[in-house]
């Protein structure tokens, strides 16, 4: 069915008031052009809401993104934090294991942990003569007595009462001055030495430079050494006290006379025994 739009279109206007009625005639023309322009403002009106309603479904899934990203970033910012902090637990854990002797791979050869001889060792290798053995399976310390050894208060007392005979010297290595890395204390054949303080004893065994040697893992990464002895009193895994004999003094090993060859280690590096023990060695 098609519209028919007349030749001429009246329009009639009549005011409320007394005014004349006023009258207007459009041609066919002009009507469908008004038509037109109508007909295309609708359309216009109705791509418009269209598009407005496509853009504000998109405002709203931004937006549900935004707070997606924002929420994503926020727990891997945890995540990270975690990775870092398992990071910082592990090292401590190492560094806990490194202190306590302990070696996680469980118990190794004993010949592929023998250190370097003294005679050949350099500034910061490892101890000299020293082996680095895991206590026995039997012997294995308990996590409380691990944590108990790692709090337990540095070295504090000589080993022995005698005579310094020659002091710590860190030596110079390039210009061919070999380091001396403990004390020298004389004193009588068959004197007691004591721990220095409270450890367990890593190694109790003959080196040839040290002779009969004790080496003694303290708290705080500490370790004592104790060479020439003429007798051993102790094995390695023992738990000693503070001022336990550990053995007595003698001339073993590579010696001119009898006397005990004391050291401190701390980590991997051999310190001036003075800068942690108080006071001169006792002379009686």
């Amino acid at each position: 069915m098609s519209l028919k739009i007349p030749r001429r279109t009246r329009i009639l206007v009549a005011p409320d008031d007394e005014r004349p009625t006023r009258e207007y005639v459009l041609g066919r023309g002009t009507v469908v052009t008004l038509l037109a322009v109508l007909a295309a403002l609708v359309v216009l009106v109705a791509a418009m809401a269209v598009s407005f309603g496509g853009l504000m479904a998109r405002s709203w899934r931004m937006a549900e993104l935004e707070g997606e990203l924002i929420a994503s970033r926020s727990q891997m910012s945890r995540v990270h934090e975690m990775e870092r902090e398992l990071t910082r637990m592990r090292e401590l854990q190492e560094s806990l294991l490194t202190m306590l002797g302990v070696t996680p791979q469980g118990e190794l050869d004993r010949d592929t942990l023998v250190a370097g001889a003294a005679t050949g060792a350099a500034a910061g290798q490892p101890r000299p003569g020293a082996e680095s053995v895991a206590p026995p399976a039997g012997e294995a310390m308990s996590l409380a007595e691990s944590a108990a050894l790692l709090m337990t208060p540095p070295p504090d007392i000589w080993p022995v009462a005698g005579y310094v005979t020659r002091e710590y010297d860190p030596g110079d290595i390039p210009n061919a001055e070999r380091p001396h890395r403990g004390i020298d204390l004389v004193a009588p054949v068959g004197t007691p030495v004591r721990a220095a303080g409270r450890g367990v004893v890593l190694t109790a065994a003959w080196d040839e430079y040290l002779g009969n040697y004790v080496e003694i893992r303290h708290g705080f990464g500490y370790v004592t050494v104790y060479g020439h002895c003429e007798t051993l009193a102790v094995r390695p895994g023992d738990r000693v006290d503070r001022g336990q004999t550990v053995g007595t003094l003698g001339g073993t090993g590579q010696v001119s006379a009898p006397h005990l060859h004391f050291e401190v280690w701390k980590g991997d590096a051999a310190v001036d025994p003075r800068s942690v023990i108080q006071g001169d060695p006792p002379t009686g």
